[in-house]
């Protein structure tokens, strides 16, 4: 293990995508998954490590206490570095922490529950415990930039989207995401060893399902493809296999590793570039790393520096729309609409200033001294030659340039709202907000709590609920701000 990672906690939110594991779907036995612990709140997957020695880096020594609710039966590890977590075991040592969030399971369907909007609920059950599953019909959706093909055998009976062919009894195979519905209770508070990171907070008991992206019904031809065997052994053991990986360690020699021991590989460049570092080989202070990570002085990507002071913004968070792959338009499409607010000083310049009025009122900003927000239509921008022009450009080598031209500029439309970097502000008359950081997030971030300034009760009132663009807005960009005004004068 590196020493420059020694201080960085397994679970750093900055690193956890760095492991290949954690995109992949990992075959693993559903008692396990339900046993598996909720740490820093991501799921992780927790196993002795076996001969390692305790001072190894990337380890932790935990103390926990798994409950079983339905047995009162306790069983000790085996000899085979597979830790039964399915029952009540008293576990302290070396442990290694391997952070998931896709999984692969194989069982056998014991409800099904058809729901009308369009789920469907299956629990499955492996033998050593089960699970929800919960399926959309719309799950094998071809028009997402993101959808990538399961890397499965070839099925014969595939679920239909518009039928389902498995019923109760069948033995499916399903890929899906999971997700944790309670936090569970703490059990144990735990700190690395060798380091002084902050303590990770390791919940348990807490109650998952996993949203299918995959389910596949599993027959006698496709067992016979599998194995000539018995294709839920061969399941079995491709889940034993990948514990006794995870067991191994994180050493030099280990096939299993989270994301801050991928990091570790990685050199320091790179290293300091992912943890904010400007150049210096100590990444152990990790408060001074959290703010030099922020937009404006991270190296992710080549965002223009306008947009990231403007906006605290960059490109590596929107929302990727395919005929634009390169951001061509929507740089167009931002720069022309902070040179829009950049000419708007004053709220009756703007032909719509009494509704300036109210969105300003909404965050607390008087008009006479605050610049006001850009309030602007998409029939302007729809209707803007220049930017016609750079749409038409962008998707020119289509098959449908003037479809897929109408088509980008809706796409980039709704991709920045769901970007929040813009806000549908009144639906009835089309107006759009630009919720940039000078003249709308600043003045809410700035504006002292509990003041009545139309967006906060009295002072020792009840406080009221930010207005809705701001609260559309990613809580990690409104801690970069927070993060930045704390550290500028004003």
């Amino acid at each position: 293990m590196d020493e420059a990672t020694d201080h960085i906690s397994d679970v750093d939110h900055r690193l956890i995508g760095l492991s290949p594991q954690f995109w992949s779907y990992t075959p693993i036995l559903i008692g396990d998954l339900v046993g598996m612990a909720l740490i820093n709140g991501v799921d992780c997957f927790v196993i002795p490590v076996r001969g390692q020695d305790a001072t190894t880096g990337g380890l932790v020594e935990v103390e926990c206490i798994h409950n079983n609710e339905q047995t009162g039966e306790i069983d000790d590890d085996d000899e085979s570095g597979v830790s039964d977590r399915r029952y009540p075991t008293n576990t302290k040592g070396n442990c290694h922490i391997l952070p998931l969030s896709r999984v692969l399971l194989r069982g056998i369907a014991t409800a099904i529950d058809r729901r009308p909007n369009g789920c469907t609920l299956i629990v499955l059950d492996d033998g050593t415990g089960s699970i929800d599953c919960r399926y959309w019909d719309n799950t094998y959706n071809t028009n997402s930039a993101y959808h990538l093909p399961a890397l499965l055998p070839e099925h014969e009976e595939q679920c239909d989207p518009n039928g389902f062919q498995f019923a109760v009894g069948d033995s499916l195979e399903v890929m899906g995401k999971i997700k944790s519905l309670t936090a569970g209770c703490t059990q144990q508070t735990t700190t690395q060893l060798g380091s002084n990171v902050a303590p990770m907070d390791i919940r348990f008991g807490c109650i998952r399902e996993v949203h299918a992206s995959s389910v596949c019904l599993i027959g006698d031809v496709q067992s016979r493809m599998a194995n000539h065997g018995n294709g839920e052994v061969v399941h079995w053991l491709k889940c034993m296999e990948f514990s006794q990986r995870v067991a191994s360690g994180c050493g030099d020699s280990a096939t299993v590793r989270n994301g801050k021991e991928v990091l570790s590989l990685l050199g320091t460049t790179i290293q300091s570039s992912i943890l904010g570092d400007d150049g210096g080989n100590d990444v152990s202070n990790l408060d001074t790393g959290i703010k030099s990570n922020n937009i404006l002085h991270r190296k992710c990507c080549q965002t223009p520096q306008r947009f990231r002071r403007a906006l605290f913004y960059c490109h590596c968070e929107a929302t990727l729309e395919t005929l634009d792959s390169s951001f061509r338009y929507r740089d167009a499409l931002l720069n022309h609409l902070l040179d829009m607010e950049e000419e708007l000083r004053d709220v009756l310049q703007s032909p719509y200033a009494a509704k300036l009025e109210d969105c300003m009122d909404l965050y607390g900003a008087r008009s006479d001294t605050t610049p006001p927000p850009l309030l602007f239509t998409y029939e302007s921008i729809y209707k803007d030659t220049q930017l016609a022009a750079v749409a038409r450009n962008v998707v020119a080598m289509t098959s449908l340039p003037e479809a897929n031209a109408e088509r980008l500029v809706r796409k980039t439309f709704a991709a920045m709202v769901n970007d929040a970097i813009l806000s549908l502000y009144d639906p009835d008359e089309d107006l759009y907000l630009l919720v940039s950081n000078e003249r709308v997030l600043e003045p809410y971030l700035r504006k002292p709590k509990g003041t009545n300034n139309g967006f906060g009760g009295a002072a020792g009132g009840v406080q009221l609920p930010p207005p809705f663009f701001v609260r559309s807005v990613p809580r990690k960009r409104i801690s970069h701000i927070l993060s930045w005004i704390d550290s500028t004068p004003g």
